[in-house]
């Protein structure tokens, strides 16, 4: 009689130790999957701050390879994604057109843009011009490959900042990249169904102007560089987007 009440306990035992650990596992953070912008590392995000629950994350470019489509690109960026296990995606400017790709062969709990576009009405007079006139090719390959004029051209004219003051972040200046990347950004046309999708946008961003823009959280005086100029602001936004509840 005491060995089987010794065994059942012991049974016992065993059965509870194992029902923690798989507690544990289910109590596991959220992982945040962060794709950041045209030629920008995903040192852009190190200032934003997650509640408690949740596990940022970082998938960073890689070079494309020849006739790479932007779907394609996004399967091999998606690798890096447990899928297993509930997610969350943001996505910053080039890299939101990434994340809204990948919302057509995943299924995350949220998908976040900040500083981006995500409908017809939304893109800018700028990339429909540049698609208009096929820019993108009439462009010798020897300016993609003066990176220094490139990324200096851009970050004076666009962002009026010198180019010591984002030379951290912008690290993904390849020719190749920079090609085909702005040849994806300006051509595409976002889809009208993703699911559970929130915009964070800037009143002043460069690229994408606010008035186009429909739907989304303001950040008042927010440039296309925000997501680290106003990374207090952006935490909050994003805090109360990841604790949203969804049906």
């Amino acid at each position: 009689m005491s060995q089987n009440k010794n065994s059942n306990q012991r049974a016992s035992g065993k059965f509870t130790g194992m029902w923690k650990q798989v507690k544990r596992i289910w109590k596991t953070d959220v992982n945040v999957y962060f794709i950041s912008g045209m030629c920008y590392n995903c040192n852009v995000f190190d200032k934003l701050t997650l509640p408690e629950g949740f596990c940022k994350k970082y998938i960073e470019w890689h070079i494309p390879h020849a006739g790479e489509s932007l779907g394609e690109y996004a399967r091999t960026m998606a690798q890096a994604i447990d899928t297993s296990r509930p997610f969350i995606l943001v996505g910053y400017s080039f890299g939101a057109v990434i994340m809204q790709e990948m919302d057509t062969f995943l299924n995350p709990q949220k998908s976040v843009i900040i500083s981006s576009f995500k409908s017809k009405e939304e893109i800018p007079m700028l990339f429909k011009a540049v698609k208009h006139t096929n820019l993108v090719d009439m462009v010798p390959d020897q300016i993609y490959s003066d990176t220094e004029f490139v990324t200096e051209t851009f970050n004076r004219l666009v962002y009026h900042m010198p180019n010591a003051e984002l030379a951290q972040y912008m690290t993904v200046t390849d020719a190749r990249y920079i090609k085909w990347a702005a040849k994806q950004i300006t051509e595409w046309i976002p889809a009208a169904d993703t699911k559970h999708l929130y915009h964070i946008h800037g009143t002043n961003d460069q690229i994408f102007p606010y008035d186009l823009i429909r739907n989304a959280f303001p950040v008042e005086g927010g440039d296309h560089l925000m997501v680290f100029k106003k990374a207090d602001i952006i935490s909050l936004i994003l805090s109360g987007i990841l604790l949203i509840k969804e049906e």
